[in-house]
């Protein structure tokens, strides 16, 4: 508590400045209340077909669901107010001499251009139990609208907080029209151009690493006859609760063999409905996991098809070959990390790494069933696909002919019916047919090479002990808490070289 009292006190001037000039936003600005709590859930495990039985650190508010906490939304020039109550149980002096405390929490706002000090977005701060902490956000005006989101960020129990799925959406939403001399939000766009607004659907790709226990290690059946990436799934047997406790957890190697799915919106494999057809649905999809990669694509699931649900694990990669065999549905990126690209470019996958976000447009022709499938594979091995949810399509059929042409003549009448201004207008226009150029909504544009004032090359590295743990290094160096590593210069512009000797291995 001292480290954040103290931290707020020497930011409170800069702090005081900054919510002073946006106090007529913050009026209109929206507030939320977060409660961080060890809940009972259940978790859908295919290699059983059953329910397992979880208890998990998780963040509940208005509009979350269990394992997902509540989508937040705030517009640029606006103060984001959050307060969070950690009513999670203080940890023991024993816990805490070990270094097995994960009780302490803070929240961390993934990909905004905000003031990392104060009661701001400061990962030093620490919320214990039974503390209560507001925060308040100042989004600056000409901050971009987009996908972003949030999770823990308190040193010491990050993975173990954010593998219990301790995340949750972000959205910035805009209705900026560009101008001559400045951008604006692609939000404009997506309407048929009579003003109807596009669908959304937010995909938080959650990894909840929970395990049941024996000294200290999540069991399985052990079988030395097969190859370690066939090892059998963690198992917790009937009336046994999974938990995250242990970062033996998150080690790559028991990470990936483990057999935990990842998840969507706190659920594995979920149904997922609220997609219609004959429209443009806007997918917001945020990796909130920690180490393994999600490549998305979407197909038609065939008719007669037996439910996933009747599906074992085991074969569920037959069941993709055998009945998941539609072409793509064609996704249009425009965003990564919630910046809008310089223009759209059409995917048959979305390719995501722990962390970032992905947004894409999709447009579906027929009613039924659709696989929405990783292709993702661990150490090039094949046959790793899986199934991350099916959607659910309603509606009548309704045939696109060239959903590519579909889309420009869309976004050209939403172009024309919220741009005003003639120049600007024929500008978005013109740049829309010319290979879809989104440039009138970059917010940030390229760095030039002769804007380049230096280099650096950081590597990151984990080695793994005998005794289970592990060392986290830049450079070969360990972290400490007090120590400065690098000290950068305002207005540099530096290109950085990062080399990561662990993770996910990538095709």
């Amino acid at each position: 508590m001292k480290n954040k009292l103290a931290a707020f006190a020497a930011c409170s001037v800069v702090a005081a400045l900054a919510l002073s000039a946006g106090a007529e936003a913050q009026s209109n600005s929206p507030h939320y209340e977060l409660s961080v709590e060890r809940i009972s859930d259940e978790v859908y495990n295919p290699w059983t077909q059953k329910m397992d039985a979880v208890e998990l650190r998780a963040f509940q508010g208005e509009g979350g669901d269990g394992l997902v906490a509540p989508v937040m939304r705030v517009n640029p020039g606006q103060v984001l107010s959050l307060t969070v109550d950690n009513n999670l149980d203080p940890c023991s002096a024993e816990q805490i001499a070990q270094n097995r405390c994960y009780n302490s929490t803070n929240i961390h706002t993934h990909g905004l251009w905000i003031s990392p000090s104060g009661n701001s977005d400061n990962v030093m701060l620490s919320i214990d139990p039974g503390e209560r902490f507001e925060y308040e956000f100042v989004i600056p005006p000409d901050h971009p609208s987009g996908t972003f989101w949030y999770h823990p960020h308190m040193h010491g129990a990050t993975s173990i907080q954010l593998g219990s799925g301790m995340a949750g959406a972000l959205i910035i939403d805009g209705d900026r029209v560009p101008t001559p001399t400045s951008p604006g939000d692609i939000d404009i766009l997506f309407n048929d151009g009579e003003g109807n607004a596009f669908g959304e659907q937010i995909m938080v790709f959650s990894q909840i690493q929970y395990g049941c226990f024996e000294e200290g290690e999540a069991r399985r059946r052990p079988n030395p006859d097969i190859a370690p990436w066939d090892l059998p799934p963690w198992e917790c047997e009937d009336g046994e609760v999974g938990t995250v406790e242990s970062f033996r957890l998150f080690n790559p190697f028991p990470e990936m063999t483990s057999g935990r799915l990842t998840g969507v919106n706190g659920k594995v494999q979920p149904t997922i409905t609220g997609i219609d057809t004959g429209r443009f649905h806007r997918l917001r999809m945020i990796h909130a996991g920690l180490r393994r990669s999600v490549d998305m694509s979407i197909r038609k699931l065939a008719e007669g098809a037996p439910d996933l649900r009747d599906v074992a694990g085991r074969d569920q990669n037959k069941w993709i070959a055998e009945y998941c065999t539609g072409d793509p549905i064609e996704q249009f990126h425009f965003a990564d990390d919630g910046l809008t690209r310089y223009s759209m470019r059409k995917v048959e996958s979305s390719r995501l790494t722990a962390g970032s976000r992905f947004d894409a447009l999709a447009y579906f022709e027929e009613p039924g069933s659709y696989c929405v499938i990783n292709n993702a594979v661990w150490g090039r091995i094949p046959n790793q696909e899986r199934i991350l949810a099916i959607f659910e399509v309603s509606g009548e059929t309704a045939p696109a002919g060239n959903v590519t042409e579909l889309l420009a003549e869309t976004l050209i009448k939403a172009a024309e019916l919220k741009i005003d201004d003639p120049e600007v207008r024929s500008k978005v226009v013109a740049d829309l047919k010319d290979d879809f150029s989104l440039y009138s909504f970059a917010w940030r544009k390229p760095v030039l090479d002769d804007e380049i004032t230096g280099r650096q090359h950081v590597t990151f590295s984990i080695v793994d002990n005998d005794d289970g743990s592990a060392v986290l290094s830049i450079d070969g160096v360990p972290y400490e808490h007090a120590r400065v590593d690098r000290t950068l210069t305002l207005g540099d512009v530096e290109e950085w070289e990062i080399t990561s000797n662990v993770g996910d291995v990538l095709p």
